[in-house]
């Protein structure tokens, strides 16, 4: 399966905590499976960005794996 991250610069290896703890959800990386809405998230304030496309091997996963949400 193909998945997109909307950033201002190429990301060749994913980190989890590479993110800001301010973002929606926090901590992770956020992608999606909308090249359209990974360039939205690329391109703010009128400056260019990259869609990022990464293959997830989904072999092997069994189901969601729960979160502990915290207000």
């Amino acid at each position: 399966m193909l998945v997109y991250h909307g950033s201002d610069h190429i990301i060749e290896s994913p980190v989890y905590n590479g993110s800001k703890r301010t973002n929606d959800y926090g901590y992770g990386f956020y992608t999606t499976e909308s090249i359209e809405l990974a360039k939205e998230w690329a391109c703010g304030d009128n400056k260019d960005g990259f869609a990022n496309i990464y293959e997830l091997d989904m072999k092997g996963l069994n189901g969601l794996i729960p979160l502990n949400i915290v207000s």
